[in-house]
């Protein structure tokens, strides 16, 4: 916006110029004709001179000089190149004067201003002088003025643009400084800090204010923190006692108690989980998995997971392996897996398949689909949140946290890969895991 503004200042400038300076030579010249016309006038009007005489003793100059009669035949002229038809038809009363302007004339093709007076003789004869006065010298003036204007305009545009962009850049880099680097930080609770710029200006200011304000959110994220961490903790070991505590119990009341046993430590076992699963996230979240980075053969991770899914599903369990290497934490990738197949049979209406897909060069798909519906595409991404409830049936799982796919989404962004709900071919619900292949 500076360098249109600066542009349009400087072009408006060098254009009014231009017309100011055209308008005084103009002028400069029109007042020359307009005293040479009047002393002709003046000789002819007393009878000093004859037209012959005025045109040839007066000093025209570089002007053409002309005497018609009142119609139109020029009686006398200065140059042969005007002595057979009137410069212009412009014919004024006696003690008159009219200007006008020519583009050319004869064979000069540059402009003319023409002034014609009329004027009465002693003897009452009625005559015009005209007198034209080029123009050349005003022109040349004029454009070789506007150039030298337009030239030092150019250099003093750059100049000035020059000097704009150093002093915006040097005002604008500490803020662009402090944007890349708030950007670089990817949490409230890490050590990140903005740099001070040392101008003590409103830029620092800022950059104080917001190192306060990252400092205040990392206490609080901090506190938060341990707070999920002890709370954890704490939790876990009354909770293994209780279960111990009840699974040890005497059966002192019969088929109830053992009932009431089996419920309690149903439930506890839900609440360890729970908990397990929220000491997984607050790790994850703090300072980031503790992964193994070892070769692992993922479709023999999936055959067990398929194994164990068939020992304990009352409908069909499909698989369809693919050998595929990945680098990666094995334990990890199985609770991966485990929290989606979970997942799948707490809402399948019959069957269950694993499918490990390679048709991706540079990537393995581990398919685990249910017979159930797909999400709706509203809600693909949402899925995934931490204690995500999607609909009343979702809300009614058995044994569910609410953070298996949350945990299972973390595990894979930590593989460098990705996990995404769609449905199958044929309709039904879907959840893809996508990981790297090791590479070969």
């Amino acid at each position: 916006m500076a360098a249109i503004g600066v542009t349009i200042l400087l072009t408006a400038g060098v254009a009014g110029y231009s017309v100011a300076l055209h308008r005084i030579l103009t002028q400069s010249a029109e007042d020359a004709a307009s005293v040479l016309s009047a002393q002709t006038a003046e000789t002819l009007a007393t009878g000093e001179h004859t037209p012959t005489e005025a045109v040839r003793t007066l000093p025209a100059q570089r002007s053409f000089l002309q005497v018609i009669d009142d119609s139109g035949k020029v009686i006398a002229a200065s140059n042969p190149q005007v002595a057979t038809s009137p410069i212009t038809s412009a014919r004024p009363a006696v003690d008159t004067q009219v200007v006008t302007q020519l583009s050319h004339l004869g064979g000069d093709e540059d402009p003319f201003v023409v002034v014609a007076r009329g004027v009465q003789t002693p003897t009452g004869q009625k005559l015009v002088v005209l007198v034209a006065s080029p123009l050349d010298v005003e022109t040349r003036t004029i454009a070789t003025a506007t150039t030298m204007l337009a030239v030092a305009a150019v250099l003093l545009a750059i100049i000035l643009l020059a000097a704009i962009v150093r002093v915006v850049s040097s005002a604008l880099n500490p803020v662009a400084r402090l944007t890349t680097e708030v950007g670089a930080i990817s949490g409230a609770g890490g050590s990140d800090r903005v740099t001070v710029p040392p101008a003590g200006d409103e830029i620092t200011m800022l950059a104080l204010t917001m190192n306060d304000m990252l400092d205040r959110l990392s206490r609080s994220d901090a506190a938060m923190r341990r707070f999920i961490s002890d709370a954890s903790h704490e939790l876990r070991s009354p909770l293994a006692t209780l279960r111990t505590h009840i699974e040890t119990a005497p059966d002192v009341d019969g088929e109830r108690a053992a009932v009431d046993r089996e419920l309690t430590v149903t439930e506890v076992d839900r609440i360890y989980r729970l908990v397990s699963d929220l000491l997984t996230l607050a790790k994850a979240d703090d300072q980031g998995l503790a992964l193994q980075s070892v070769e692992v053969d993922l479709d023999d991770v999936v055959d067990a997971e398929v194994h164990r899914l068939r020992s304990i599903a009352t409908g069909a369990v499909r698989a369809s392996l693919a050998p595929a290497q990945v680098n990666g934490d094995p334990e990890r990738l199985a609770q991966l897996l485990r929290n989606l197949t979970d997942n799948a049979l707490r809402h399948t209406r019959g069957w269950v398949a694993v499918l490990m897909d390679d048709d991706e060069p540079g990537w393995i798909k581990v398919h685990v689909d249910n017979a159930g519906p797909p999400l709706p595409d509203a809600s693909r991404e949402a899925v995934f949140g931490r204690f995500a409830r999607l609909d009343e049936a979702r809300a009614r799982d058995s044994g569910g946290s609410g953070l298996g796919l949350a945990i299972a989404c973390t595990f894979a962004r930590a593989h460098g890969g990705s996990i995404t709900a769609g449905q199958t071919p044929d309709g039904d619900c879907r959840f893809t895991v996508r990981l790297p292949l090791m590479p070969q």
